[in-house]
């Protein structure tokens, strides 16, 4: 079995099952003692699933790139509230070539969690450092805005740093990136809840691509001191 096969098999094994249920953001519950240690896991997140990159490369014959992808968080800092928080995150993107180095990208996600009815709108660019045919450094920033649920609203921005390689046949990438966050909570009469969180969440990306047909499926996990993000990306090129 290919190297490929086996890394979409494990990523899809350890995926499906987590995904019974989308992310909730019902956060009346919370100790309000402990707000900001046991609900900061969840937000990190939530940050780094709402700004998917998308990590197709760039290929100027072929100028519009469509995608979905569906990302799972596995809280590790230990906090038992956020765990019960952590769910399922979609994401529908875009991508339009402008130059052989240079990409504008977007993404956007809607879906309804509990009473919530989330949404997220992601805007930014990708670039080519170097100018290679394939197995080239790239620089990706994203811009989001999760203005949905009603317990809090988040703004981050995302920057990554990415090599390309081959793996055998495989192309792979691996990377690293800085996600900073800043988030309003929504909770009212509570005095010890904080009106805002901010902070970082650093992070190391791996990743592949699986050629099948006219798609293009990237199995990918950022991990994170916090968290552990793990995606599937399914995406297809148009000219």
């Amino acid at each position: 079995m290919k190297t490929g096969s086996i890394i979409l098999i494990v990523i899809i094994s350890i995926s499906v099952p987590l995904s019974a249920q989308w992310a909730s953001f019902e956060l009346d519950n919370i100790d309000s003692e402990q707000f900001q240690q046991q609900v900061e896991p969840f937000i990190k997140t939530i940050s780094l699933s709402a700004n998917r990159h998308f990590f197709n490369p760039i290929n100027i014959n072929k100028r519009i790139n469509i995608g979905v992808a569906y990302s799972h968080g596995i809280n590790l800092s230990g906090e038992k509230y956020s765990t019960d928080l952590m769910g399922g995150y979609p994401n529908l993107a875009g991508a339009l070539i402008i130059t052989q180095n240079l990409s504008l990208k977007g993404n956007m996600s809607i879906f309804k969690s509990g009473s919530d009815l989330v949404q997220s709108f992601t805007y930014g660019f990708g670039l080519n450092i170097t100018n290679n045919d394939k197995n080239n450094w790239c620089f990706s920033v994203l811009f989001s805005k999760l203005p949905g649920p009603d317990d809090l609203k988040n703004k981050s921005t995302d920057a990554a740093l990415i090599k390309e390689f081959d793996f055998g046949s495989l192309p792979t990438f691996v990377g690293f990136g800085l996600n900073t966050y800043y988030t309003k909570i929504l909770i009212e009469d509570v005095d010890t809840v904080p009106t805002f969180i901010k902070g970082n969440a650093n992070y190391l990306l791996f990743g592949a691509q699986l050629a099948k047909g006219k798609f293009t499926i990237i199995p990918i996990l950022q991990v994170n001191s916090d968290v552990v993000i793990i995606s599937i990306e399914i995406s297809r090129v148009f000219k």
